[in-house]
């Protein structure tokens, strides 16, 4: 018998969320069929608005003429929390069992804001009988135990299939290189000065910024070329000439664009938000100041021995991290979980 899993979240945007889901729907685990309703958009408020309410009038229905057998919610904090915890109510008054899969690395701040109401929102919906939370590391297990919710499963993030090793003899460890969202949360801003002050003493580096536009990031500096989305063969090219990935984030949940460089050979300098992921393939900056990125992006350009090892021992950081791993887990996990609620009654 297969059975059908429905993803729930932003499955047709930009973005690790909208790319795991994407993965995870192409290639379901052995004995499943996987589809999924987008509840976010790419755009301003009312595309985000528009999206919200097409994905949840959509769930509602299809849980009501056609219930899959399990439902895998995508969340993270702020208002996609707000939606997930609508989409949970849904999926509980149907008694469908639901994994809350809790993709952000800012649950802990979030938990402290609005006035102590996302805390209690998270006990009281990840503790309901047929819930299921799954949250990307050890640490973050940790952590939601800590807060009080018990019995998560840990379920890390793959790196993409196909990936191209590069070796450090074709990478330019003077060609810097940013992936992801305009977000504030991820750092531009302390990268592109962290450039500008190496370049002013005379350090020629260049730094690629793949993900936001021109108009998210109208003031660069020289050396600095902002790119916006790519697709994936240009950021392949740009990815295997670079020499380093720049992750100056103050908030991160298990980043696919580090294990995905990882994978290539490429070294990652990031922000204590990664510290977890890189292994001996990168070096961690304690500090969010511009000033520290560059003298960290300095020591690492100057010490070329030290920069070809991080290259070669970048891949041993993702071990049993790849996709097919990952899929075989998630289908262990999701037939655990149909014996469980079934065991249950629910």
């Amino acid at each position: 018998m297969v059975r059908r899993v429905l993803h729930i979240g932003p499955s047709e945007t930009r973005g690790g969320m909208g790319s795991s889901i994407r993965r995870m729907c192409r290639n379901p685990p052995d004995g499943w069929n996987a589809n999924a309703i987008p509840t976010h958009a790419d755009g301003g408020i009312w595309t985000i608005l528009n999206a919200w309410k097409i994905g949840r009038r959509r769930l509602t229905r299809l849980i009501q003429n056609d219930t899959p057998d399990l439902i895998h919610i995508h969340a993270a904090t702020r208002f996609s929390w707000v939606r997930k915890q609508a989409c949970i109510h849904i999926t509980q008054n149907m008694g469908i069992p639901t994994i809350v899969h809790l993709h952000s690395g800012d649950f802990d701040r979030f938990t402290k804001s609005w006035l102590g109401w996302p805390r209690r929102s998270l006990l009281k919906e990840l503790q309901r009988p047929s819930v299921y939370p799954v949250v990307l590391t050890q640490q973050w297990k940790e952590w939601i135990e800590n807060l009080g919710i018990d019995g998560a499963y840990v379920m890390p993030n793959p790196y993409q299939n196909g990936i191209l090793h590069t070796s450090s003899e074709k990478r330019d460890r003077f060609q810097l290189l940013m992936i992801g969202r305009g977000n504030r949360s991820k750092g531009h801003r302390i990268a592109i000065d962290a450039v500008n002050r190496l370049n002013k003493i005379g350090i020629k580096v260049k730094l690629d910024i793949l993900g936001p536009s021109n108009e998210e990031l109208p003031t660069t500096g020289r050396n600095i070329s902002v790119h916006g989305w790519v697709e994936r063969k240009q950021l392949e090219a740009i990815s295997s000439k670079s020499g380093l990935l720049l992750v100056p984030s103050t908030h991160e949940g298990m980043p696919l664009v580090v294990l995905d460089a990882l994978a290539s050979s490429l070294p990652c300098l990031v922000s204590k938000t990664s510290a977890e992921f890189i292994g001996r393939g990168g070096k961690v900056v304690d500090s969010l100041e511009p000033s520290a990125w560059a003298d960290a992006i300095q020591s690492i350009i100057e010490d070329n021995d030290e920069w070809r090892r991080m290259c070669q021992e970048a891949p041993l950081a993702v071990q049993g991290l790849d996709s097919e791993s990952n899929r075989i887990q998630w289908g262990e996990l999701y037939d655990s979980i149909m014996q469980s609620d079934s065991r249950l009654g629910n």
